[in-house]
């Protein structure tokens, strides 16, 4: 996207007819004369890892060697810690949690540098779009690997002036190259769309402001929507983990009728969202004595629908129940259908616009 500092990629310009090259099985209507040149030397059999491999460095090595690449990564994180850093403050200020807890910054600026990584990772996506599905995918990886590198330091100096938990910090590397890959398929998608690149800006916008924030708010108009009742008996035997959740019971007794939320119909929607991805990943490494633990793992517990908080629905004891999926998986997989959408329509435009010039010439 615009405007972000990369200059290692972009698109044709200055031509009055429409040029189209074939990369790796994937049409391609914006090749640059330097992408030409790469591919210019002896025929290489495709379908290989390390052809794959290959023309994924290709693609990022000017990335790497660029100063505006690392600035970005430098300026996400240092945001990252700036947002956390007043967003506490402020939840201090209005009493949403215990003054003082000195690891709040350092977890919520763990969550906001998924979101950056999301942003990051569309920008450098929508800036590289040469390549097959697999290669624009192992591109985006190594892409997300120098910026967790530099979240990651960032994570650590706070955790160490402030405490919390170190493998915190593990979680965030992986979700934050998890989410500069995906999100990168959908900024390349949103670019292959068009032939120019205003409306390929607007759609990668969009879906990452979707994603990013629309999801929540979604959610959070729907949750009134979501009561009901249940017929529920009375629970014996009740177990429950370190964090308070019950995990096992049984059912004993009459049922009658108590008023539930039913969470797990609507908790998917956020899901894809990079923060609550982050959370949901990240929980398990928070102390269950922390205060923020509860808000991390909220969209778990959500999706996991009112049997957490209100056993015995329909009479059920716990070994009725099959292990609920982390909403973890849930909200990947959102994030990876969205992208093979994207890039699936992106195919069938660029196809699309390749018999129009064929039929005008």
């Amino acid at each position: 996207m615009a405007g972000l500092p990369d200059h290692t990629g972009g698109s044709a310009q200055g031509r009055n007819e429409p040029e189209y090259e074939v990369i790796g099985g994937v049409i391609d209507d914006h090749p640059s004369s330097t992408a030409r040149k790469a591919d210019s030397g002896p025929p290489r059999a495709p379908g290989t890892f390390k052809v794959t491999a290959g023309e994924a460095w290709q693609n990022t090595r000017t990335s790497f060697t660029s100063w505006w690449f690392w600035l970005a990564c430098a300026l996400g994180t240092a945001l990252a810690w700036g947002m956390a850093t007043a967003l506490v403050a402020w939840a201090e200020s209005n009493g949403w949690f215990e003054t003082g807890d000195a690891s709040a910054t350092y977890l919520v600026m763990a969550a906001i540098l998924a979101l950056v990584a999301a942003v990051l990772g569309a920008g450098w996506g929508f800036r590289h779009t040469k390549g097959s599905i697999p290669v624009l995918l192992l591109s985006g990886a190594l892409r997300g690997v120098a910026l967790a590198a530099v979240a990651c330091g960032g994570l650590l100096m706070v955790a160490l002036s402030v405490g919390g938990p170190m493998a915190l910090a593990g979680a965030a590397v992986v979700v934050i190259v998890l989410e500069v890959a995906l999100f990168g398929l959908i900024g390349a998608g949103s670019r292959r769309c068009f032939a120019k690149a205003t409306p390929g800006v607007a759609l990668a916008v969009l879906l990452v402001v979707f994603l990013c924030i629309g999801n929540v708010a979604v959610t959070i108009l729907l949750l009134p929507a979501t009561a009901g009742t249940a017929q529920v008996s009375v629970p014996v035997n009740v177990e429950r983990d370190d964090s308070g959740r019950t995990i096992s019971y049984l059912c004993v007794g009459d049922l009658r009728t108590v008023q539930v939320q039913h969470t797990d119909r609507i908790a998917w929607l956020a899901a894809s969202n990079p923060a609550l991805l982050l959370g949901s990943v990240g929980a398990d490494f928070i102390p269950a004595e922390n205060d923020l633990r509860w808000v991390l793992s909220g969209l778990q517990w959500a999706a996991d629908g009112p049997s957490r908080e209100v056993q015995c629905i329909g009479g059920e004891s716990s070994q009725g129940f099959a292990p609920s999926m982390p909403v973890s998986v849930t909200g990947l997989a959102l994030q990876a259908v969205v992208a093979a959408l994207v890039l699936a329509a992106a195919h069938r435009l660029a196809l699309r616009r390749l018999r129009a010039s064929s039929g005008s010439g």
